[in-house]
């Protein structure tokens, strides 16, 4: 089920605040700007030896994200989901 939401997950989001910060957060959040993105889950598990505390958190984010400020109605859209990588892990 994590590779559901790092490669296959989409996730919209209003938030307050402006529409650079949105359009920031929708760069910074998806689970591609984690450095142990690439992999199937089981084996970045496997590679920290089942310690979760070890895996970079950015890696539990869903593979794309939508940001709207709610105050512009500005939005912005970031990642992309990545089906090979999630036919790999499901296989």
């Amino acid at each position: 089920t994590n590779d559901a939401i790092i490669y296959g997950g989409i996730v919209q989001l209003f938030v307050k605040g402006s529409a650079k910060d949105a359009g920031e957060l929708a760069e910074r959040l998806p689970s591609r700007a984690s450095r142990d993105h690439g992999q199937p889950f089981a084996e970045v598990f496997k590679r920290f030896k089942g310690d979760f505390y070890a895996i970079d958190p950015l890696l539990f984010s869903p593979a794309e994200v939508i940001v709207t400020a709610i105050e512009t109605g500005d939005t912005f859209r970031a990642g992309e989901r990545d089906l090979q990588m999630l036919e790999r892990s499901l296989g």
